[in-house]
């Protein structure tokens, strides 16, 4: 497949991709065995080819891209036979194997979660922002802090408490 060499290289190296894709499919479906991994390998090849294509267009595209492909399929089995497969429903499974079972959903709703208890604690003065995380960050002792700020060791407490109680409620109206 001659075309002319008018379009970029990324663009050559896509159109052969496409032209020939169950050809590239199959050579990928050789080494990897499986159909959704062999079109994980294509797809990946594809953005290889469009973010970092070679400076001049291939003599042999079909060749090139037959490499690419060969390449990929390699790379993915390499990286996938250091993945532990689990079965990450079975509690017993990822006790043992110390894997905790997040999944995209999961963090997600953390990171909000988290989103949250900074703005309340943002919401909070300067000064009780930085007594609640004195005291629950960096572990000092609360008398040490009520001496240094010339205040009574329970006001640091009822301060800790206050800003406790706020981020609390903001952790509460994000898992409603």
């Amino acid at each position: 497949m001659s075309l002319p060499h008018q379009y970029p290289v990324c663009e050559l190296l896509i159109r052969e991709l496409v032209a020939r894709r169950k050809l590239h499919l199959c050579e990928a479906l050789k080494v990897v065995k499986q159909r959704e991994a062999a079109e994980d390998v294509l797809q990946n090849t594809a953005l290889k080819c469009m973010i970092k294509p070679p400076s001049q267009a291939p003599s042999n595209l079909k060749c090139y891209i037959s490499k690419m492909v060969r390449n990929a399929s390699i790379d993915y089995l390499r990286k996938h036979k250091r993945e532990l497969p689990t079965d990450f429903d079975d509690e017993a499974v990822t006790g043992w194997a110390e894997i905790t079972p997040i999944c995209g959903r999961v963090h997600l709703e953390d990171k909000q979660t988290l989103c949250e208890v900074i703005k309340a604690l943002c919401a909070q003065s300067a000064r009780k922002q930085d007594i609640f995380l004195r005291c629950r960050l960096k572990d000092e002792r609360q008398k040490d802090i009520a001496a240094e700020l010339g205040l009574s060791p329970a006001r640091i407490n009822g301060v800790v408490k206050q800003v406790e109680g706020a981020c609390n409620a903001a952790i509460a109206c994000t898992e409603m």
